[in-house]
């Protein structure tokens, strides 16, 4: 059996057909080849798995964070139902790709497009200019939503679209300060693809204190909700902050920590205690990389794993998303 690609981004795609079928013959009329939940063709470099989702009444609500008009938001409110598009590929570095893709969906009658990693839509025409466009900041702002806690806390969401890690300060901050830092971290990962570590430090310009990282799991949503960050996010220091450096090798975990405590649990029968877990960190078999070779290994894999200097830590939130 053929192995089924990763999603890596999907798309909530609304419009006026009135079934699943109607939808299945417009996209046949514009040249897409449509079998067994894929389709194919029409200058696709890749297949879409799709399915069709009927309006339950919640489609305007879907789009409620201000990016459409009231108008639009009504239309789309109307739309008998819409297509759940699973993109096989990195929503940056097949931008173009995805534009023309979803412009020819707009001819089938498709209203807007909802990234559901973040949550974030925009009315169909706004959607392609935005993720067409060459300047990464629009890209950025079609993609990525940021978000407050109740705490004060800033984090970043749908940066998993782009196989990357989020981005979270803690404490409060004026919202704008909050927006400003957390975007010129995560535009910097998406236009430079650095290799940021643990223990590294970053600031936006050379007048702001410059603040250290952390790389921790994404404990803001559960493991399946579309929001959750396999890859984790960045934890951003107080200002001035410094951290150890990092180590020359990283250790590669296989299979990952993750898995290797997940198992052990299961076979346990009980959640595990903090030495249990600090004993499988101890005695799991790795292997030494280069921190660029770990990092595109990781990306590949498709989320990041536990830090073993902090499993305990690191477990507790990876076991808290699980449910």
């Amino acid at each position: 059996m053929a192995k089924v690609p990763r999603t890596r981004a999907t798309l909530f795609v609304p419009g006026s057909p009135a079934s699943l079928s109607s939808w299945l013959k417009v996209l046949g009329e514009t040249g897409f080849e449509v079998a067994e939940g894929i389709l194919r063709g029409n200058g696709l470099i890749f297949a879409v798995p799709y399915e069709w989702i009927e309006n339950d009444g919640s489609f305007g609500n879907a789009f409620s964070l201000g990016t459409v008009s009231t108008r639009q938001r009504e239309a789309i409110d109307d739309s008998p139902g819409a297509l759940l598009l699973r993109l096989p590929v990195d929503l940056h570095r097949e931008r173009v790709a995805i534009a023309s893709f979803v412009a020819k969906l707009a001819e089938a009658g498709a209203m807007a497009v909802r990234l559901e990693e973040s949550m974030l839509g925009y009315a169909i025409d706004r959607w392609t200019e935005l993720v067409g466009s060459n300047n990464p900041w629009e890209l950025y702002r079609a993609t990525v939503a940021v978000l407050s806690s109740e705490t004060g806390a800033s984090n970043s969401c749908g940066m998993h679209a782009f196989s990357l890690p989020d981005a979270q300060i803690a404490g409060a901050m004026p919202p704008e300060e909050a927006n400003h830092l957390l975007a010129s971290l995560n535009v910097y990962q998406l236009t430079e693809s650095p290799l940021l570590l643990t223990g590294h430090t970053f600031s936006p310009d050379a007048r702001t204190p410059r603040r250290v990282l952390e790389r921790w799991p994404d404990g803001t949503y559960p493991a399946e909700h579309p929001s959750h960050n396999p890859f984790g996010l960045w934890r951003l220091g107080p200002e001035g902050s410094v951290g150890a450096p990092p180590s020359r090798l990283a250790l590669v975990f296989m299979p990952s920590l993750a898995s290797l405590l997940l198992a052990t649990e299961k076979k346990a029968g009980r959640p595990l205690e903090q030495h249990e877990v600090e004993r499988v960190a101890r005695n799991g078999v790795c292997i030494s990389m280069k921190h660029a070779e770990a990092s595109a290994f990781e990306r590949e894999r498709g989320y990041a794993d536990i830090d073993p200097a902090r499993a305990w830590e690191h477990w507790k939130i990876v076991r808290g998303c699980l449910g």
